[in-house]
């Protein structure tokens, strides 16, 4: 692909950038004559102290020269990445099956490796070039996240909606470069569990420790599957199957290589009602974002903050948690053990059920402000409950946007619901204890 270079945005006055001569609408094609693909080759290149830039300016080529001090900011906004999209037709891509009047960036499908190494988003790796190898792997863009799914290259392919999918390969060259990757596998019942999900292990055991962590995530089904291939969740029994195959390859993997390596996702578990295992099992949490963990995560967050919290509130404190159906059961045993020792607090958690996409999609993370405001709204009427001093909604329900699924806000939900709410972004004291954070040792 020809590069198009970086156009500038904007450039602050008395910037390193203005000095330089550079203006809004410039280009910039090269740094000491490497050519500027995008923002990423600008902040591998870039050095601290004088660059020499190659700049378009309306189709004239001309060079400056700029200096930057010790960790200097150029002073500059630059166009941002223009994400590459997926061109595979998986049989569970979620885009296809969401409504409309989502918030925007939902129906993007992306499949950019500089998205994986700068967010952790997962991509498929299907037209992935060797020039896109040579670049990951002289410029370090570690770690990758893959969605694999298979290692057969048919099924892989049927799944992802392409002819042949070969994956093991190229995870190969990858790791030979030194890049460490993390995968996931969705298992789609009547596809690749089994003994497709035992081949899939099998194949990539030996790809460890570069490929340092494996998830296993069962299919997630909304309501909006017309048109779609035909598809079901997996069962209660299902998910323990595939939990004892993960178990007995966690084992095998801890024998040989020191790691679990495979790790279920927190919805395998609620399926299959296994209980959480412990934090040491999760080895630091390397798919946190990915729905690994978040549970055992927030249980010993809270158990933390019990210990160092005071045990008695000058007043009555009243709060709402929300959540959806699937982690309640662990919201109420972390709220009955925080109202059985601090007196004066009295927690209450509302599960909300989704609309939106379905009764079957009961993850927190998945929720819309619309249903949020709805079920607030019925429990506050319902129950006649007294004012709450804070209502928190759960911290992955929303993006950095601050906005829903359904690309509602929190002040919205807040006005619909004629009742104050606010995401939980991890601070125990302000949550539990309120104003009165400053009795804090």
């Amino acid at each position: 692909m020809k590069s198009e270079g970086i156009k500038i945005l904007r450039v602050s006055a008395g910037s390193a950038a203005e000095r330089a001569g550079l203006r809004p609408g410039d280009v910039l094609r090269e740094l000491d004559g490497q050519t500027l693909e995008d923002l990423l080759d600008l902040k591998f290149y870039l050095r601290d102290s004088a660059s020499d830039l190659a700049v378009d300016r309306c189709g004239r080529n001309f060079k400056v020269r700029l200096q930057l001090g010790d960790g200097a900011d150029p002073g500059w906004e630059l166009e941002p990445l223009q994400m590459r999209t997926c061109h595979c037709d998986c049989v569970f891509c979620f885009v296809h099956q969401l409504p409309e009047n989502l918030r925007p960036s939902l129906p993007v499908k992306d499949e950019d490796y500089r998205f994986s190494f700068l967010f952790g988003n997962y991509l498929t790796l299907v037209g992935f070039t060797s020039r896109d190898l040579e670049r990951v792997v002289r410029m370090r863009l570690s770690p990758l996240y893959v969605s694999i799914h298979a290692t057969d290259p048919i099924l892989r392919g049927r799944l992802l909606g392409v002819k042949k999918a070969p994956i093991l390969p190229l995870l190969g060259k990858l790791i030979s470069g030194g890049i460490t990757l993390h995968g996931q596998i969705v298992v789609v019942p009547g596809w690749n569990d089994r003994e497709a999900l035992e081949k899939s292990l099998t194949d990539l055991a030996p790809l460890c420790p570069g490929l340092t962590s494996l998830a296993v995530v069962p299919v997630g089904l909304t309501k909006h599957r017309e048109h779609l291939p035909e598809l079901r969740s997996l069962n209660a029994q299902e998910a323990k199957a595939v939990l004892l195959q993960i178990e007995r390859f966690g084992r095998r993997m801890m024998n040989e290589f020191g790691s679990r390596w495979v790790h279920p996702a927190d919805e395998l578990l609620l399926l299959a009602g296994a209980p959480i295992p412990s934090e040491e099992a999760y080895e630091g949490y390397p798919q946190l974002e990915n729905g690994v963990g978040l549970i055992r995560y927030y249980s010993n967050q809270a158990q933390k903050a019990m210990k160092r919290l005071p045990v008695s509130l000058s007043r009555q404190r009243r709060i709402l948690w929300v959540t959806g159906l699937s982690a309640s059961r662990y919201l109420r045993d972390i709220a009955t053990a925080f109202t059985g020792k601090f007196r004066n607090l009295n927690i209450q958690v509302l599960s909300v059920d989704n609309n939106l996409l379905g009764h079957s999609v009961t993850v927190a993370g998945l929720l819309g402000g619309r249903d949020i405001a709805a079920a607030l709204r019925d429990y506050i009427l319902l129950t006649a409950a007294e004012p709450f001093d804070g209502v928190f909604l759960p911290p992955d329900c929303m993006n950095s946007d601050g906005l829903l699924l359904d690309d509602w806000t929190v002040d919205e939900i807040s006005r619909q619901a004629g009742i104050s709410a606010e995401v939980f972004q991890g601070d125990w004291a302000r949550m539990i204890i309120g104003r009165e954070r400053e009795v804090l040792p």
